[in-house]
């Protein structure tokens, strides 16, 4: 179609930055990330690739789902196995979905008894007041799974008085969506309780066949925060989440493709975390304990009957010190030096059927301390350096050791923000990968026991550069990333079973991960601003040969454009977001006896539009189209994903 043509072209000659990115203006500089470091630090002194989505652009888009959000995330790659509720990866930077770390309020959230994975699919936005993403290696901050990066949800706070917010929401394939929240706030505490409950009876995922697939979800979110006395600060942070999600069973033996079925899964999801943290020698030194909770329960049933089930815990233990010191006439230089140690206990539970294939029923854990060390200095307020190093001590696997050193130099006559860093990475087998053993279909799947760790290196160097009197930004980035031992999950044993299975194993040879993000904004007029992205990726592996071939579901070519307007002082404004996401590969599993077959997915563009209306202080409209061009499209072979979509609904705001 003539449009995608000229959207290709966009994306691949105007610069434009997502509407994710965050701005380097004068007043922004002054903003402050978290995840970057082991201590907050402002966005000028970083010598990582970052993107920040705020409240406000999460209001801006009204999606459900923040995985909707990320695709705009330069370097971001995202695959959902067909309607709303199904499992949803995230590939960052070509890396695997189980390599990037996922934070909730400084809880890790990846699912051990799900491959490592964070499933996005059940990440509701209406609990989210922030998101913060450090793209490249940062296992020597944050350990094993932020091989390739790093993603940080924070949840609403509250302040001020006591006050209820509320939504209700309804559209398109009998969806309806609602929630509120209580909070508040005062000068030595706060506090923040929501939920929300969405309903969908969904569309058919199979190509064939007229039964649609359905979803529900019901979230929880809690925040809290108390200072007893100037130097102490106690804080609590959980989230709950109970969904059920239907999807169609494969087609082992004539199309080898989703086919109509009475399957469902049921996910139950807790992360919990509570923390002290006190400040000495007026507040140049800081002690900081925590301990938080995972918790994961998947259930899968068969025609009403459980089929299987797994479960994870990770128990975490840790204890952070940082000392900030200033010598204003050496070089008007401020120092952090930060030291902690961290403890995690896994434990991995799997229930199922034992056949003829084999007995998936197993108890298992593993446990790992860690200690990390980072050093971070400011010279002459314009250049920044960083070095960080961490041993893991693994009960499993051999111990690792990875480091990361990053700078930046912001040129003080231009403004132009120079970054570049380099750091290695390590990414553990997942208890899956060991040990899972699906055994209900006549190809199971066997765990490797033997699997070696993943192993990465990799640099990036980039440049921000503000224009027109800071109303336009322009940011280049190119990284380079190698991966030594990768795990490739789908490898075909004609040894296990009565047809032969899949196991796991580590590939020989280098995967190689290349690549240039682009973002830029400008700002049009009072109230309009244009922003988008386009980054370029090119991710291979390795065969037998040692050949290197292309992998799957990591699209060479991606971009977004996003343009919003508020008008009528704030009280309107409209979002039209353009989502493209290129020609990707992905593998096909046909009937036994035929090999696996690499398959491409055709590119596609998605388009959405969002308006917003104040009717009153307390009360306000909105409403949004999804995949406006109702475009056919499949992000995994096989799944089909909703068409055009249309959602409407109204926000309150009360205080007593």
């Amino acid at each position: 179609m003539s449009y995608k043509l000229f959207l290709a072209i966009v994306f691949f000659t105007c610069l434009s930055n997502s509407v994710l990115a965050a701005e380097q203006s004068a007043e922004e500089l002054e903003q402050i990330l978290v995840t970057a470091s082991r201590t907050p630090v402002p966005v000028n002194q970083i010598g990582s690739s970052f993107t920040v989505i705020d409240a406000d652009q999460l209001i801006n888009r009204q999606v459900a789902a923040l995985a909707e959000i990320l695709r705009g995330v330069p370097g971001f790659a995202v695959s959902r196995s067909g309607v709303m509720g199904s499992a949803t990866q995230i590939r960052v930077r070509g890396a695997e979905a189980n390599q990037v770390l996922v934070f909730i309020d400084g809880i890790e959230a990846n699912d051990l008894a799900q491959g490592s994975e964070f499933n996005f699919a059940h990440l509701l936005t209406t609990e989210v007041d922030r998101v913060e993403i450090i793209r490249g290696p940062q296992s020597a901050l944050w350990g094993s799974d932020a091989l390739s990066g790093v993603i940080n949800i924070t949840s609403k706070r509250g302040a001020g008085p006591a006050k209820f917010s509320g939504f209700l929401e309804g559209g398109s394939f009998d969806t309806v969506q609602g929630g509120g929240t209580v909070s508040g706030g005062g000068v030595n505490y706060n506090y923040n309780l929501g939920g929300t409950i969405i309903d969908s009876e969904g569309t058919n995922i199979s190509r064939q066949g007229n039964e649609d697939d359905g979803y529900d979800n019901t979230s929880l979110s809690l925040s809290g925060g108390y200072t007893p006395v100037e130097n102490l600060t106690l804080s609590i942070a959980g989230r709950y989440t109970n969904a059920t999600n239907e999807y169609d069973d494969i087609d082992f033996f004539i199309t080898g493709l989703p086919t109509d079925a009475n399957n469902k899964s049921d996910t139950e999801q807790f992360y919990g975390r509570a923390q002290a943290k006190v400040t000495l020698l007026e507040k140049q030194w800081e002690h900081i304990f925590g301990t938080a909770i995972t918790s994961t329960d998947n259930e899968n049933f068969t025609g009403g009957i459980i089929s299987d089930s797994n479960k994870g815990k990770k128990y975490r233990f840790d204890y952070q010190t940082n000392y900030f010191l200033e010598t204003p006439d050496l070089l008007q230089a401020s120092h952090t030096f930060t030291l902690a140690v961290d403890y995690e206990k896994e434990e991995f539970t799997q229930r199922g059927e034992a056949t003829f294939f084999g007995d998936p029923n197993q108890d298992l854990e593993t446990d790992a301390t860690s200690i990390v060390g980072e050093y971070r200095i400011n010279l002459l307020e314009d250049l920044s350096l960083s070095g960080s190093v961490r041993h893991d001590d693994n009960s499993d696997f051999r111990d690792a050791t990875t480091f990361r050193i990053t700078a930046a130099y912001l040129l003080p006559q231009t403004l132009t923000l120079l970054h570049a860093n380099y750091g290695t990475g390590v990414k553990n087998p997942s208890f899956t990968e060991r040990f899972g053993f699906f055994s209900t279909s006549p190809t199971p799947f066997l765990g490797n026991a033997g699997l070696r760790p993943e192993e990465s290196r990799g640099w990036e160097i980039g440049i921000d550069q503000p224009l027109l009197d800071d109303r336009a930004h322009l940011g280049v980035t190119y990284f380079n990333e190698r991966l030594q031992d990768e795990i490739n999950g789908f490898v075909f044993d004609p040894g296990i079973g009565a047809f032969g299975g899949f196991t796991a194993e580590n590939v020989n040879g280098e995967s190689k991960r290349d690549g240039v993000e682009v973002t830029a904004s400008i700002e049009l007029q009072t109230g309009l601003r244009l922003q988008g992205a386009y980054t370029w990726t090119d991710a291979t592996q390795p065969d037998a040969a040692n050949i290197q071939l292309q992998e799957v579901r990591r699209p060479r070519h991606a971009g977004n454009v996003n343009l919003d307007y508020s008008f009528l002082d704030n009280r309107a404004g409209l979002n039209l977001n353009v989502n493209f996401t290129g020609e990707q590969l992905d593998d096909f599993f046909p009937p036994w006896p035929l090999p696996t077959q690499r398959v491409s997915l055709s590119g596609f563009t998605l388009i959405s539009l969002t308006g917003r209306y104040k009717l009153t202080d307390k009360v306000s409209l909105y409403g949004r189209v999804e995949n406006l061009l109702n475009e056919d499209y499949e992000e995994v072979y096989g799944f089909q994903t909703p068409g055009v979509g249309v959602f409407g609904g109204f926000r309150i705001a009360l205080q007593p």
